[in-house]
């Protein structure tokens, strides 16, 4: 190792850095989505890990065999794409920025379990969809892709720290730690933008873009699997969505009202209701008489 290099400070406002300080010294690690061994190369310096990577990408992949100790390229949506590592343990198996690339993250995660040690854990960086700079735009009707960044046009899934947390409790993971890199807005890039919404900048406004799942760019969580006896409980109820709330207003609404127009047409069908339209249109056909004359 070379100790200069691992003596350097790392940035705790990276995943990266993150992750590799929640590894510990000489694991045996199944990196995926490895890329050119940018990670590896830190989790070999500063961990002296041992390392199997991962990636889809063949054009790259190769520079990380600088830093790995065995590297091929597999697409992580394919159910057979682990099958090579029958019978291998690591201590610590990392997704860094990977999950939201897949189809199938909940597939992948579950083919994971039987690769892990007894203590052994997943490290997990996923971007946050939730961040500031996604609500201020959705706020003025954009959702626009990017080459880069939380909006990648190469994501297929987008999370929440709720939305990753579920995911992992469904398919049996418990959530052993949760951090974030941040990235915070100007106050003044916040009110420019709910000002153009139509909005008015208040201080309780803009302080809610500056909440910690607001202000959150990518969750850093370490996870690990459930004891058996407690992956079968129930799951927990979750909040209705806007539309699906709407939808049930609607829907209620619309009950009542075809209840009542039931209503009225019994009451019309009765015999009563009928004596009282031809007692009512006899009446006016006294009315008008006398009103002619």
């Amino acid at each position: 190792m070379n100790q200069a290099t691992a003596s350097l400070p790392l940035d705790d406002n990276h995943s990266h850095s993150q992750i590799v300080r929640r590894i510990p010294r000489y694991a045996q690690v199944l990196e995926l989505g490895c890329g050119d061994g940018s990670m590896s190369r830190l989790m070999r310096e500063r961990c002296e890990a041992h390392i199997i990577g991962i990636d889809h990408n063949p054009d790259i992949v190769w520079q990380a065999q600088r830093y790995c100790d065995y590297v091929f390229t597999e697409d992580l949506d394919d159910p057979h794409s682990l099958d090579a590592l029958e019978g291998e343990k690591f201590d610590v198996i990392t997704l860094v920025d990977v999950l939201e690339h897949l189809q199938y993250p909940e597939d992948l995660l579950r083919r994971l379990k039987p690769l892990l040690l007894d203590e052994g854990q997943i490290l997990i960086s996923i971007p946050n969809v939730a961040h500031a700079s996604v609500r201020l735009e959705l706020l003025n009707g954009h959702f626009d892709y990017e080459q880069v960044g939380i909006l990648d046009d190469t994501h297929l899934k987008f999370f929440t720290a709720d939305s990753i947390q579920s995911l992992l409790a469904d398919e049996g993971y418990v959530v052993n730690d949760l951090d974030y890199t941040w990235h915070d807005l100007p106050d003044e890039v916040i009110a420019d933008y709910l000002r153009s919404a139509g909005l008015d900048p208040t201080q309780q406004a803009v302080a809610k873009f500056h909440e910690p799942d607001a202000m959150a760019y990518q969750f850093i969580i370490s996870s690990s699997p459930m004891a058996e006896e407690k992956t079968s409980r129930p799951k927990a109820s979750k909040k209705l969505k806007p539309l699906d709330v709407s939808w049930q207003t609607w829907g209620c609404m619309h009950t009542e009202l075809a209840l009542a127009h039931a209503e009225l047409e019994r009451v019309y069908s009765t015999r009563s209701w009928q004596m009282l339209r031809r007692g009512a249109t006899a009446w006016r056909s006294i009315q008008s008489r006398f009103t002619l004359e």
